[in-house]
């Protein structure tokens, strides 16, 4: 399992994914962004073959940590589209 980083360039991660070879990538969370771009980054990079995600800021610093991790959580396990995860945050 690898720890990586976010590409500059959201539509690049799955050179990261191939280079990896099988093994599964979980991705870090970067700097603070606001919701909807961690959402829709984060279901880019889901589609492109990440494993999972490894975030921190981006929850703990949250003002609502637990409906940011529930629409987070959505992106990754069930697919929900960002647009619907944003209004997990309501």
């Amino acid at each position: 399992m690898v720890k990586a980083d976010p590409t500059d360039t959201v539509a690049d991660y799955h050179k990261v994914v191939e280079a990896a070879a099988g093994v599964p990538i979980l991705v870090r969370g970067g700097g603070k962004v606001p919701d909807r771009e961690i959402l829709e980054r984060t279901a880019a990079i889901m589609e492109q073959g990440a494993s999972g995600i490894v975030y921190g800021r981006n929850i703990i610093q949250h003002e609502k940590p637990a409906a940011i991790t529930r629409a987070l959580m959505a992106v990754v396990h069930e697919g929900l589209a960002p647009d619907k995860a944003l209004a997990l945050l309501a």
